[in-house]
Formats: structure tokens, sequence, C-alpha cells
């Protein structure tokens, strides 16, 4: 039989392993103890050697003890040995264990007469040596007689039910066996106190015994043994389920295979989520025997670790009650038993926490937990550590615990771990209701991830204000913590009345720099109140001042006034300056929530697409272990809507859908109103992209979801994009109507900048194409005196446009030009490719057909690129009413090329270089440039390398909505 080495082992073309040196089994028998058996044939080589000993093997019941000892009986046939085996019973006396020892079959197969003459069991009595030497030397003087036939193997199972009196004369074989090719294996369950007491001791520390202790299996080995009994190919995520809740013990591991088998559940996805409940409950009950066998100590260090876990051996200690050795071999013996979790040392399963938990009752847990605390504090332990125990004891929380408590939740915040913040404050209220501080930041805890149940803690703390600040306090941190939220009217209307009564009764006194009027000028412009509080708010464009005498600006006061100032559309450098100084403080931090949410959409409305990018990513990222939280999802919406007004239509989709996967995948209470504005989003991108059907399922969605009223941002965002899409599919009359709508919005709400949802020019654009461009002047000059106040190339092109397509003849047609050059310096892709298409139609309309032909070809090429082929379509359709040529505009990237175009970009991507291009093609250098230029916009690349990639790609995939 010819071995070959394969998978770390040496295999034969049988099944069997061989190996000198290494016991030969079937691999289908044990997994995971190569070391081990390895071990365990060096032994038994030993022996035959003439090199005596003694190994006890000890393990929880289910890690395998008995399958190695039967390794271990067939390799000593395959060495020729005699092999005894026998296993040990519970109350077994006089001899019983040698009783239980039988001549197993073998090459060396020899009579087991010697039981014959042992005493019977009544008459041994307690052991003796005066009166027991006999029989130990006539056992003695036959085990010699087997030794002189060939090598010896007596294996014991169980043997922590030996009796003294076996135990004994195996002792005293073993102390005579020097030089005698003789070897003991016993096994031992671990934990278990040996019946034998003191004979016991005698044998284990003999010099020729070697204690052997089993471990739990490692992952990979669980694996192995899963995807054995499955037979066939496993799913990782099983396999690495099956490992979890098993413990390392493979036992426990076919057990959950055998169940999984017999409820039909296969090695996919679906069998994994039925291994964790599974394997859990096998698991706890397994160390509930365990500990059922065990004496009281072993339960109280159980107990212990449910609560503190196992890191410190020496706390285990304390709260147990008993000494450091105990403690250490509970936690040794758990470990043993597979019931620490292996991504935590010193954590137990969880089922095999509540498993040890549950008989103890309330009472008792409580002053489990009690005491739990009191030891970490007294450690020094930090105060969210001694919090997690306070948050477990029922009842009011005692004069002690609440400066505990308070301490914790402001550590908490500082780590941004607002869920354990929120569980604190609300101990703390239960030992002080009147509290105002505390409620407060609750309120702003439970903003963070849910800011619907933060609505009744605002309410609350707003009541109990005690003077006109606090109240101004309390009511701004209402109006933007629930910027997004559909409050209830009665809510509405009270949050409104506190922002005006508090703006109103605010005395000099109370507000010295005028902060406090700043940030209610702010709230009464997000939330919308009337013309009188726009009037006050557009007054002031001013970015928040710090006075050498106050307290320092906080990072949430200058994203209000950054987001105030923008929203207003005041200077777009001034809401810039204030919006970066959120993210330099907060983003050093690595978390700002809604502060570093509102810098963002300031940096978006004034195109500075790289910190915008980079605040809403900080957001992002803050919130990958909550995605589907109020915070999580609208950075992920003001992602999208980034990556949408820079022109990047496809990864738009992308992150607006990946919010509302988010959410949908949990059924947290307000997921409907979480999902307003990514599906807002999503919806005005698909219109861009063309498939204005899904974009009205989504919005439709939307509109059954949540009442969407008043003046918000959100109605005025579901506003402009129903106008989008009534556009899209033809009817103009209801689209002016919701375009009209949205503007009334805005300036119910003071929201006027010319670049948020800019209803004004496509309202332009409308009256425009139906020729009523008269009507359309007055608004595109009002358009045209806010963007020349915010200032950006993106405001200024916009203008630029709706004044063209309102005014007739050459004046209109420079208007145009003039957008289009503005915009082609500016981050707003689509909407360049809007004032090209625009363009092209005025001049095709004034005889100009070249010029038509070549700004049409220009915006088939940048819509394309960006992704917008309702844009590209229309474009393309213009360009052959006016005698261009192009191919059938399909999601493919490459169609968008010209002829010339493709073969220079395709050249390029194989390596040529720009002049072997030129004279390959009889042109000039700066064409192949010109060449290349165009084609990297129209795929969406920036360098050589992406051209094959671009150019092999099938295209875009259309997405569905969400």
């Amino acid at each position: 039989m010819t071995p070959e080495y394969r998978d770390g082992r040496l295999r034969c073309k049988g099944g069997g392993l061989v190996d000198r040196g290494h016991i030969s089994v079937p691999p289908e028998v044990i997994f995971g103890r190569d070391g081990e058996l390895k071990a365990l044939a060096a032994f038994a080589q030993g022996a035959c050697r003439g090199q005596a000993g003694c190994v006890v093997l000890t393990a929880p019941a289910g890690l395998g003890r008995s399958r190695l000892l039967d390794a271990l009986a067939d390799h000593a046939h395959g060495l020729g040995m005699t092999v005894l085996r026998g296993r040990c019973t519970p109350g077994g006396t006089g001899y019983a264990g040698l009783r239980a020892l039988t001549t197993a079959p073998g090459p060396a197969t020899a009579p087991a007469d010697a039981p014959h003459a042992l005493p019977a069991p009544e008459a041994a009595g307690p052991f003796a040596l005066a009166a027991a030497y006999p029989v130990l030397h006539g056992l003695y003087r036959h085990a010699v007689g087997l030794m002189s036939r060939g090598p010896l193997l007596i294996t014991l199972d169980d043997a922590e039910h030996c009796d003294e009196h076996s135990l004994r004369w195996l002792d005293f074989l073993l102390r005579r066996a020097l030089g005698q090719p003789l070897l003991i294996a016993l096994g031992r369950r671990f934990g278990a106190e040996p019946a034998g007491g003191g004979a016991w001791t005698d044998l284990a520390t003999q010099p020729a015994t070697t204690a052997m202790c089993l471990a739990p299996l490692s992952g990979e080995a669980i694996g192995e043994l899963v995807r054995h009994r499955f037979g066939g190919r496993v799913e990782p995520s099983v396999a690495a389920r099956v490992a979890a809740v098993c413990g390392g013990n493979p036992r426990t591991a076919i057990r959950v295979v055998t169940e999984l088998r017999s409820q039909g559940a296969g090695p996919d996805g679906g069998g994994g989520r039925r291994a964790d409940e599974l394997g859990g409950r096998l698991l706890g009950r397994s160390v509930s025997a365990l500990l059922a066998d065990r004496p009281h100590w072993a339960r109280a260090v159980a107990e212990a670790v449910a609560v503190i876990g196992a890191d410190c051996t020496e706390q285990v200690a304390a709260l147990a009650g008993v000494s450091a050795p105990r403690a250490q071999e509970g936690v040794a013996m758990l470990r043993c038993a597979g019931a620490l979790d292996p991504d935590g040392p010193g954590v137990l399963h969880p089922a095999v926490r509540a498993a040890v938990l549950e008989p103890l009752g309330a009472v008792r847990l409580a002053a489990l937990h009690t005491r739990a605390a009191l030891l970490h504090s007294d450690a020094g332990r930090p105060a969210a550590q001694v919090a997690r125990h306070l948050l477990l004891v029922p009842g009011t929380p005692r004069p002690w615990m609440v400066p505990v408590l308070r301490a914790a939740a402001a550590e908490a915040e500082q780590r941004g771990a607002f869920t354990l913040v929120a569980d604190c404050l609300r101990r703390v209220l239960e030992a002080d209701p009147a509290d105002g501080g505390a409620r407060l930041r609750l309120a702003l805890a439970l903003a963070q991830a849910d800011p619907v149940s933060a609505v009744p803690e605002f309410r609350a703390a707003l009541a109990g204000a005690r003077d006109a600040a606090s109240s101004a306090a309390v009511a701004v941190q209402y109006a933007v913590a629930c910027l997004t939220v559909p409050l209830a009217p009665a809510c509405r209307t009270e949050l409104l009345d506190a922002l005006t009564g508090a703006r109103e009764a605010l005395g000099p006194e109370q507000d010295v720099d005028g902060r406090l009027r700043r940030q209610l000028d702010c709230a009464l412009l997000i939330v919308g109140r009337g013309p009188a509080a726009v009037a006050r708010v557009t007054d002031r464009p001013a970015a928040p001042t710090v006075h050498r005498s106050g307290p320092p600006v906080a990072p949430w006061e200058h994203a209000l006034g950054a987001l105030r100032i923008a929203l207003s559309g005041h200077s777009s450098e001034t809401a810039v300056a204030a919006a970066r100084r959120v993210l330099a403080v907060t983003g050093q931090r690595g978390r700002g929530g809604w502060p570093l949410i509102a810098a963002g959409v300031a940096l978006v409305l004034a195109d500075e697409t790289t910190d915008a990018a980079k605040a809403l990513d900080l957001v992002v990222r803050s919130t990958q272990d909550e995605p589907a939280s109020w915070t999580g999802a609208l950075a992920l919406a003001g992602r999208a809507l980034l990556l949408r007004r820079c022109g990047a239509l496809d990864e738009a989709i992308t992150a607006a859908r990946s919010a509302i996967e988010a959410v949908g995948a949990t059924d947290a209470p307000g997921a409907d109103a979480r999902l307003v504005t990514p599906r807002l989003v999503l919806a005005a991108t698909l219109v861009d992209r063309g498939e204005t059907r899904q974009a009205e399922g989504l919005l439709a969605r939307v509109g059954g979801s949540v009442a969407l009223d008043g003046a918000g941002l959100e109605r005025q965002l579901y506003l402009f994009t129903h106008a989008r899409i009534r556009q899209a599919a033809g009817d103009a009359d209801a689209a002016l109507r919701a375009l009209r709508e949205c503007g009334s919005a805005q300036r119910a709400s003071g929201v006027v900048n010319p670049v948020f949802l800019p209803w004004w020019v496509e309202t332009c654009l409308l009256l425009g194409e139906r020729r009523h461009g008269t009507a359309g002047r007055e608004l595109a000059e009002q358009g045209g005196e806010l963007a020349r106040r915010w200032g950006t190339p993106r405001a200024l092109g916009l203008a630029a446009l709706a004044a063209g397509a309102v005014t007739p003849g050459p004046e209109g047609i420079d208007l145009l030009a003039r957008s289009v050059q503005l915009l082609l310096v500016s981050p707003a892709r689509a909407e360049h490719a809007r004032a090209e298409y625009v363009l092209g139609q005025a001049l095709l309309c004034a005889g100009d057909l070249p010029g038509a032909r070549e700004h049409l070809r220009e915006a088939v090429g940048l819509a394309g690129g960006c992704g917008a082929f309702a844009l590209a379509g229309a474009a393309r359709l213009q360009l052959i009413r006016c005698g261009g040529r192009m191919p059938e505009i399909t999601a493919s990237r490459a169609d968008l090329l010209t002829g010339a175009e493709q073969k220079v970009a395709e050249l390029a991507a194989s390596g040529t270089s720009n002049r072997q291009i030129a004279r390959h093609l009889f042109v000039t250098v700066r064409t192949v440039e010109s060449h290349l230029t165009s084609a990297y916009r129209k795929l969406g690349v920036g360098r050589r390398e992406a051209l094959a990639e671009a150019l092999r790609d099938p295209g875009w995939s259309l997405v569905e909505a969400g």
C-alpha cells in the first residue's frame, strides 16, 4: 500500500492513515486530532520497545475521548500487542474495574483467565494492602505472562468510576514494570471526582504517567466533520455556524447536523440559520447536564462567569465565593465543554448563559449583578462596564448607582454609543424624574438612532423648561433632531409655537451674543413657519460668531448655521466656512451624526463635492453597525443626492438602494418614514435614467407611507420629483402645477437657495417649450438674482439656462451659450448636458444646423456618460432631425462614441501611443487627443488604462425600484 501526503496527512488508497508514529484510522472516524493520535502512537511504540508508561486522557463528554482510545487499541493490534479493554461503571467495588477488562480480539490474543482468580466483590471489603497483596501479586504474575508473549496494552474508559482495588493494582503493576512492554491508557471525564480517591492520586503522580487534556476542536476540524456528515459540498457559512454553536464539541456538531438533516435542512444558508438555534439549545442542555453532576462550587463559578465573564479569575472567584484555584478549574471545565464563545475567550455562549442563569430567579440574579457592579467599581473598571450590571438590576436605582450611570452615559456619548447612553439615562430618570438635563440628553441620544422615539422625551423636556433660554435650547434641539420625522399635527404645532414663543420671550440678558436667536431662526427656517419667520432669517446672513467671553461654539451650532445660510441662499463662502469647521472638529472624532449631515448638505449645495463626500462618508462609516438607523439612512440618501448632482447616476442609485435595503431589512418602528428620503432621491434619479414607471411606483409608496404635508424639506422634494415624473410622462400642465406648488412650499419655509430643487429653472424650461416665454421672464429674473447672491457656477449657469429658455432670438441663444460655459466648469454634468441640449434645440429652430448638430452630439455624449438615458435619447432624436447620424441609444457606453472616437479609443486601449494612432488614421496628434478626451468623458473614465474595460462593458443594468 503506497502512501501519499495530502491535506496535511499521509493517506493510502484505501482511505486509512499510514505514517510511522501515527495511528492508522479511517479519516471519517476522527477529525482534528492528528497531534493526539501521533502522541498515542508514540506511547504504543515506546511500550513495544520496553518503555512502560501510563497515559490519562481527560476530556468532557463528547470531545472524542473514547474514539481516541478505540483508535489506540486498533493501532496496538497492528503492532502485535495484546489488548485488554474495559469501561468502568459507577458504584463498582472490589476489583470491578479489572473484572470489566476483556481480551480484545487481535493478532496477539491470549486468554484472560485472571479475573476468575479475583475474590468476589462482597468478599473484597475495604482496601488493605496486607490483605490485598496476594491478589495484587497474582495479577502481576499474570500480566508478566502476557508480556512474555508480546507487548501489552490495558485501556480503561470512564476511569473516574474505577474502584480503589483496581487502581491500586494498576499502580502496583506500573511500579514494577520498568523495562517491560506495557502501556496503560485511562480515559477520564473532565471535572469528575475520581471514585478511587488517594489511589488515583498515587497512580496519576507516578513519573511514568502522562496526562493528556483534549481541547475543543478547531472550527476547521468541525467544518470537515460537517462536510463529511452532509456527504457533499457545504456552504462555508453553514460549517462556520455549526462550529460556532457547538463550541468545538464533535458530538454536539454531529447531533446538530443529524437534526438538521431530519428537518430537511440542507447545507445552505437556511441550514446555517437553523443551526444557530438548534446548536445553542443542545449546547445549553449539555452544559446544564454537566453542571448537574458537578459539586456546588462548579455551578457557582459558572454563574459568576455568566454574569461577568472569565477574563479575570480573581473577580470570578470573589463573585462565586470560592478560592482562586477552584475558579480556574471551573473556567477550564467550561472551556473544555465548549461553553465559552470562541470569539470572546471570557464570554459564555449566549445559549449557555441563559441555561445557567435561568434557574436563579430574579432576586438572586439582581443580587449577583449588584455584587458584580461593586467588584468592577472597586477594581477601577470603566463606568460603562459597571453600568452594564446596574442596568440589569430592577427597581429604582440606589443613590450610589446614579453617579455611576451618569458617568457611564458621558463615556458612551464620547464613543457614540447612543443606545447605552439612552439606557443609562432612563435609569437616572427613574431615580430623579425632574432632572431636565438628563431628559434632554436622553432625547438627543434617542434622536441619533430613532427620532420617533425621541419625540415624547423632547416634549417632556420642553414642558419642564424653567425659563425662556431653557425653552429655546430644547426647542432648537427638538426641531433639528426631528428634521426628517413626520411629526403629528399636534406635535408640529407645539414645536412651532415653542420656537416662536421662545424667540419672543428671549430677553437680552438671556442671550448676550444673539446665539440663541440665530439658532431659533434657523430652526424656524428648517421646519417652515411663514413669511414673518422667513423675513427674520433671510435678513441675517452671518455665520455663528463667538465672543471671547462666551463659551465655545459647539459643532452642532456651526452645522445649524451652515445649513441655515445654505438653505436661505446667502453667501456660499460663509456656508462653506461654517461647514468646514464642523468637519474639522467632528471629523477628528470619527463621529458626528446629524451635524456632519447638515454640514454635508451645505457643502453639496455649494458644490464642494470633495468635502461633502468626506462628511457624508464619515457618517456612513460611523453607522455601519446600525445602517438602518435614521442617521445611517439619511447619510446614504445624502451621498446619493451628491452623486446625482455630480452626474454619477449609477452610483447614486446604488447608494439610495443601500439605504432602502438596510432599512427594509428591519421591522423597527418608523421604518416607512425612514425610507421617504432615500426613495425620493432614488425616484428622482430613475427619472433621469428614463425609468419613469419605476419612479412612479416609488413615489406612490412614499405618498402612501407617510403624510407629506406642510412646507418641510421632504414635502418639497416630493413635489419636485412628482413634477419631473409628470414632465417625463408628457403631462406638462400637471408638471407646472407641481412645480408651482413646490415653489410655494419653498417660499413658505424660507428655503430660497436657487440650486436646492430648482423648480424655477424647470418651470422656465417648460414655459419656453410651450412658447410662453413672457410668463417666465419675471421668474427667471428672480431666480437670477438669487443665483448671483449664491454665486456658484452651477447657480449662475442655471440662471442663464432659465433666462435663455424664455428669451427668444439671438439674445436667448447667447444666454444658453453662457449657460453651457458656466456649467462646464461646475460638477453639474447632467445640467451641462441639459444646457447643451436646449442650446442645440434653439440653434435648430434658428436654422443653424451645424451648430445644432455640434451641441446635440455633445448633449448625447454627456447625458449618456452620466447614465441620463432619457435626455440622451431625446438629444439623439433632435440630432437626427438636423441631419446628424448616431446609432440607437442603449445602456452601452461604447454606443455613445462616434466612429472616429471608437477607433481612437480602441487603439489607445491596445497600448498604441497618440503619435502612432495619428499616423495610423492619417490625422494630427491634436485630433487624437481631442477624440480621446471626448471618449474619456462619454465612457466615464479618467485614465488610459481604464479604456479597455469600459469598451468591454456590456452596459448598465436597469435598477429595480425598491
